[in-house]
């Protein structure tokens, strides 16, 4: 699941690590959005430079994504991303990406669930996030000027254990630049815990 995909562009990135008979979906709420990422082809669009296409190139092109739903993050269930669109029996997401999308979200505990409900056993759950520290946001999260969120690496942490997630991986990273200054932001990798499974 590409959560909050837009126009695609970490698709171009995920769509290697499908397997042959696997499914790759892209979930947002903006429609012109999913438009521009319908347009992703494995040969084009998404970030890619067309320019040096040839006849081969454009006939052996396939969509980047399976499917392409306009949603609402926390309203996803496995009944409206998965089992109404693709009758072959997949019971949830093995992987879970949401890159630079949980700005737009105040608490992510919701969401973070929502995830978890819809996941494999052992599932993975990668996002980035912005950063806040306890002090700038003694909540665990704070508005920006910018009109996005930043989250405590505590908040976003509590929030995949109540979920059912454990960290495997944390990083403070940038995810971009922003009027020539680098953002403060994190990179979390969680895995579904499997310990209630066995």
């Amino acid at each position: 699941l590409d959560a909050g995909c837009g126009t695609g562009l970490a698709g171009r990135f995920l769509r290697p690590l499908i397997e042959e008979n696997g499914v790759m979906i892209g979930v947002d709420a903006s429609q012109k959005m999913l438009d521009i990422a319908k347009k992703c082809t494995s040969k084009k669009g998404c970030g890619l430079n067309t320019d040096a296409m040839d006849a081969s190139d454009i006939e052996n092109e396939v969509p980047l994504y399976d499917d392409l739903l306009v949603l609402d993050l926390e309203e996803m269930n496995i009944e409206n991303t998965l089992a109404l669109n693709h009758n072959s029996g997949i019971s949830g997401f093995d992987l879970v990406v949401a890159a630079d999308v949980l700005v737009y979200f105040g608490s992510v505990a919701k969401l973070l669930k929502t995830f978890s409900n819809i996941s494999t056993p052992g599932a993975a759950l990668i996002f980035t996030c912005e950063r806040a520290t306890e002090e700038e946001a003694p909540l665990g999260w704070r508005l920006l000027s910018s009109g996005r969120f930043a989250h405590t690496k505590s908040h976003v942490v509590n929030a995949g254990l109540a979920a059912g997630y454990k960290l495997i991986m944390y990083k403070e990273i940038v995810p971009r630049m922003e009027r020539g200054e680098e953002v403060r932001g994190h990179l979390f990798a969680f895995q579904l815990d499997t310990k209630d499974e066995l």
